[in-house]
């Protein structure tokens, strides 16, 4: 049995307890009716972003000239969308491969609408394909995205995968994680619970084992891998909150039980790479305001809180545009200035941050004479 000592692994009494995660939750008719016009505004915005950062000089996509680029996950408003702004604003590619699976009422499925019409406006044809049957290692999905490889002219391609598809939750045998978080009632806390088998499969393989086995697929298809880049979080590098006998333990909230899961193939894919001819991206960034954010318990809220301790540091904060300009630049460097970190980070600005989050996070409650009433901290 062990003997608790983490905040983050005991309740607050003081506070009303919730079991599980966030639940989604279907769009209402008018959101569906905006839909449309919330993406057109999401693209011009995030582009507006990147067209002028590089206007200024601030980054180099010169590289993705006469190259073939393959993106997983790459529509709404995540990294992978602001990487297709970034990709389709300059114009410079060969070609353009985008691989989505979005319901046809949702913001990703609009801006996919939108990507499509640049496309045929830039006079793409057969070299710009956005594909919604998801990734796939078999079948008719993958035969149908070799054949769009194929008609695209590319014999290799630079993989660029944003795909977000995990389960927060506890694995088997763990104690509870008690996760603070924010709604219109005020301060509460989730207390995580056990996946299912089932679920734990899931989090391992879309973004973990599918993600790393897809370049060999390509390979054994004909077509050459240039380089591979994953998205990490430094959340996924805290094995101390993964202890339950450590004060640290689940001060990284569902990454401290599950969502590291999917990172560990990531990690392990990048490291067996690193000194041989592959060239493999695995690059950290910080947390970002994005739809999935809010499906994971205490996301927004410590988002906040992190915001918030960068304001009183004095530090800007990167949104997403720019933090796709910065993975585009790390992966350029590496294909062709011999840039040689295997883990990047564009979140730099903000890790040391952290261990006074965790203080804050661990004392945030609900009076308001308190120094650490939720609302000073947010």
């Amino acid at each position: 049995m062990t003997n608790m000592i983490s905040p983050f692994g005991t309740p607050d009494s003081s506070l009303p307890i919730r079991e599980g995660t966030p639940p989604l939750t279907r769009p209402t008719k008018e959101e569906v009716v905006a839909m449309p016009d919330e993406a057109q505004k999401l693209m011009e915005n995030t582009w507006a972003d990147q067209k002028a950062r590089l206007d200024a000089g601030q980054f180099n996509l010169d590289w993705l000239e006469g190259r073939h680029i393959l993106l997983a996950g790459a529509t709404g408003a995540g990294l992978g969308g602001a990487f297709a702004s970034a990709i389709l604003g300059t114009n410079k590619a060969a070609s353009v491969t985008i691989l989505g699976r979005d319901i046809k009422r949702s913001i990703n499925f609009e801006t996919g609408n939108l990507m499509q019409a640049q496309a045929d406006s830039l006079g793409m044809g057969k070299r710009f394909h956005w594909m919604n049957d998801g990734m796939a290692m078999e079948g008719k999905p993958l035969e149908t995205l070799l054949d769009a490889l194929k008609e695209a002219g590319a014999d290799k391609v630079v993989y660029i995968n944003g795909v977000a598809a995990a389960i927060s939750g506890l694995l088997p045998g763990m104690p509870p994680i008690y996760i603070k978080d924010v709604d219109e009632s005020g301060l509460f806390q989730w207390q995580l619970l056990p996946l299912s088998e089932k679920e734990i499969a899931i989090t391992n393989f879309v973004m973990g084992e599918m993600a790393v086995t897809f370049p060999s697929v390509l390979e054994a298809n004909g077509i050459g891998v240039e380089i591979s880049a994953f998205a990490d979080w430094r959340g996924s590098l805290d094995k101390a909150s993964r202890d339950p006998n450590l004060r640290e333990y689940g001060r990284h909230g569902a990454y401290s039980s599950s969502l590291y899961l999917p990172k560990e193939y990531l990690q392990e894919a990048t490291r067996s790479a690193y000194g041989t001819d592959r060239k493999v991206l695995d690059i950290f960034y910080p947390m970002m305001r994005t739809r999935a954010l809010p499906l994971i318990p205490g996301g927004m809220t410590v988002a906040a809180v992190n915001e918030r301790l960068m304001d009183l540091e004095g530090i800007t904060r990167r949104d997403v545009p720019e933090l796709a300009l910065m993975g585009l630049d790390f992966m350029g460097k590496a294909l062709t200035d011999g840039y040689d970190n295997p883990f990047p980070r564009t979140d730099d600005h903000d890790v040391h941050l952290d261990e006074w989050m965790f203080e804050v996070i661990a004392r945030l409650n609900n009076d308001e004479n308190s120094e650490f009433y939720y609302k000073n901290w947010m």
